[in-house]
């Protein structure tokens, strides 16, 4: 009995779920997303919604929190591939991107909500730092860390946009090329 309503637990939360990825992405905020439409789209009653959570920002919160969970696994598994090198590594993180496209595409571009965008991308360069062990000088990482933070988060939000009209490997080098400028550049600014 106690399988049965995990199951049906399990269930009810996925459908709620995609119903309000859904209405995420026709509405661009969950602020505009009422119980009554999720209940309507997951064909669920609204005890149900009650029962699991308090509001569609509830729901919202959990759809984030396990997607930059399951983008912190990948990325971890890629990075405890001994000597994989950046090129890969951005590889492997663009195409886990394309290869789950509509809950990225829902919450990074469809999306008026930016806590989750900048939650993501900051999650992410973060551990690329760590994984490939990149340092930086103290008093500018913080900028550092800003520059690449936005820069990347703009290439990808545009390639997502262009329905990956370009190929991930080029989008990967642009990247790649882009931030290596960059933090050659800050290098003869700081040392000059």
């Amino acid at each position: 009995m106690n399988t049965k309503n995990n199951q049906r637990t399990r269930l009810s939360k996925m459908l709620f779920k995609s119903a309000v990825m859904d209405l995420l992405r026709e509405k661009g905020s969950v602020e505009k997303i009422s119980v009554r439409e999720l209940c309507q789209r997951a064909e669920l009653n609204r005890s149900t919604f009650y029962a699991h959570y308090s509001e569609p920002k509830d729901l919202l919160l959990e759809v984030e929190n396990e997607l930059l969970l399951s983008t912190e696994d990948h990325l971890k598994k890629i990075g405890a591939e001994n000597n994989i090198g950046a090129h890969k590594y951005i590889l492997s993180f663009l195409k886990y991107i394309k290869d789950n496209d509509k809950p990225f595409r829902t919450l990074l571009v469809d999306s008026a909500e930016p806590e989750f965008r900048s939650r993501f991308m900051q999650q992410s360069i973060l551990q690329f730092i760590e994984n490939l062990h990149i340092t930086f000088q103290k008093d500018a990482e913080q900028y550092i860390y800003s520059y690449i933070l936005n820069g990347s988060a703009g290439i990808i939000i545009q390639w997502i946009r262009s329905d990956y009209a370009a190929d991930e490997s080029m989008i990967c080098e642009l990247l790649f090329s882009i931030n290596k400028s960059a933090l050659a550049n800050l290098n003869m600014f700081i040392a000059g």
